[in-house]
């Protein structure tokens, strides 16, 4: 890969260690994916946060990095870490877990990273216009970039977003390059989707079938915030979709023919809602991945008519300044008056949850995921029947 200059000079290590391994990082990155140069980036997101995931081995990484003062180049937000920063007790994190989670936060922050520990960047200011390119590593904040934003980023991991940021390049490969940007597949939609879930399910069944193939949807009704949101995550989740466009919305003639056609359609959506639905009753319901919005936490307090049951926990995971907002508008305080609990800095997926028999959720991301990351059974239904089992109803 060519390197300016400027850029040998990083890798020389005369800016500082820091620097100098972050471009070892992106020079064997695009050596691997054959790139021809470094391209400049807007921001980034980085995840690799939680201690959960991360473990002793990332607080050691990382302590290589803040070495010598180092700070990043772009504007940079943090994806959610294993716990909420304030409120980790009410989780049942334990003393010494917490103390590993903060140095984490800690030595970030030191490089001037934004610690909102959230993987919706783009509805807290981290976002992009047409063409941009950008850094980032949540795969659902990927898919949603490059498909609504029509940013450009590759499926960073954590090490290589954070490269990034202290650089302020990243390799010109993949997504980045407009010829690998182009639909794969057509998927004629020819059934109802009535609600985010079902947008889940759509995604999932395309991620599953299709692996990081580029999709483009025909025959999809208008899509919300939270179709949007639900759809990139859970193609993202059982696959590694990076980017697909939605035909209706698309002025642009694409050059390269999709070749292969499949129809999703009522049955194939029926089967998997069966195939999620739960066959129990659980003992939590878990909303917010990715992390909710202010809207649905007003849709929360408006149908929590009743308080939540003595057998059924019910989380909320957001943002914090998506929280403050709610707390400004009495959302929170009605939610939690009935019950509910609203954290912050983390997601289902990547805190230690205590053990549960079965937890449900409005999100086919966290379902596919739970069984895995916590051991934890997993089903999925709409966030309406999600608030109704959680205020006593039957499964």
């Amino acid at each position: 890969m060519y390197l300016n200059r400027e850029e040998e000079k990083i890798l020389q290590g005369e800016y500082g260690e820091a620097q100098r391994l972050a471009m070892k990082i992106l020079c064997a990155l695009g050596d691997f994916f054959k790139a021809e140069r470094l391209i400049k980036i807007e921001s980034a997101h980085i995840s690799g946060v939680s201690y959960k995931t991360g473990g002793d081995a990332l607080i050691e990484v990382l302590e290589r990095f803040v070495k010598g003062e180092t700070k990043i180049l772009v504007a940079s937000t943090l994806n959610p870490s294993g716990m909420d920063l304030d409120r980790w007790r009410e989780m049942g994190v334990t003393e010494g877990f917490a103390q590993k989670q903060s140095e984490i936060i800690k030595i970030y922050k030191a490089m001037g990273i934004l610690d909102l520990c959230s993987c919706i960047p783009y509805e807290l200011g981290n976002v992009a216009k047409l063409g941009d390119h950008i850094s980032f590593s949540e795969s659902s904040a990927v898919t949603f970039m490059n498909s609504f934003f029509g940013a450009y980023t590759n499926r960073e991991s954590g090490l290589s977003a954070l490269a990034s940021a202290i650089v302020g390049k990243t390799p010109e490969y993949g997504i980045h390059l407009p010829e690998n940007r182009m639909p794969e597949i057509l998927v004629e939609l020819d059934a109802e989707l009535n609600n985010p879930t079902d947008y889940g399910l759509l995604g999932y069944s395309i991620g599953k079938s299709f692996g990081s193939k580029i999709p483009l949807l025909h025959k999809v009704p208008s899509i919300d915030l939270q179709q949007a949101k639900q759809l990139s995550a859970a193609m993202a989740a059982s696959g590694s979709v990076p980017l697909f466009y939605i035909r209706n919305y698309e002025e642009r003639k694409f050059e390269k023919e999709h070749p292969e056609k499949v129809i999703f359609d009522q049955k194939k959506l029926k089967a998997l809602r069966e195939d999620f639905a739960p066959t129990s009753q659980p003992d939590i319901v878990m909303v917010g991945c990715p992390h909710t919005s202010l809207s649905i936490l007003k849709k929360i307090s408006e149908t929590l008519v009743s308080p939540v049951s003595n057998q059924t926990k019910l989380w909320i995971f957001t943002s914090r300044p998506i929280k403050l907002m709610a707390e400004s508008m009495g959302y929170t305080q009605k939610i939690e008056r009935m019950g509910g609990k609203i954290f912050c800095d983390t997601c289902p997926v990547v805190c230690p949850i205590p053990r549960f028999d079965l937890a449900l959720t409005d999100s086919i991301k966290a379902a596919h995921y739970l069984p895995t990351m916590s051991k934890i059974e997993s089903a999925s239904l709409p966030l309406e029947d999600c608030l109704k089992i959680a205020m006593g109803g039957k499964v």
